[in-house]
């Protein structure tokens, strides 16, 4: 297995994993687009609160673009099933909604 580089802030770090939890919930049927929509926003929004500044927050969202289309392929894949995205997606809603 490859190292991956750590992520250079904290906003492109959230924006990795919050990618990567929607694009593989999305290729999931129970998962509604509704309910992707609201986390997406929220996890936007967490992104640029933590973002160090404006670049910071637009790298941010490159990486979240990126990391959702590495989610969808997981899942296509088969490297992650639909309960495992789900279950992740769902811990993220808890997260996001405190």
């Amino acid at each position: 297995m490859l190292a991956q580089a750590s992520p250079a802030s904290k906003a492109q770090g959230l924006a990795e994993l919050y990618g990567e939890t929607l694009g593989a919930a999305a290729e999931c049927p129970t998962v509604t687009p509704a309910r992707i929509d609201a986390l997406t926003t929220k996890a936007s929004a967490r992104i640029k609160l933590v973002a160090a500044d404006a670049a910071d927050a637009t790298t941010a969202g490159g990486v979240l673009v990126d990391f959702v289309a590495r989610g969808r392929a997981e899942v296509q894949s088969g490297e992650e099933t639909c309960p495992q995205a789900e279950s992740e997606f769902s811990q993220l809603e808890r997260e996001l909604t405190r």
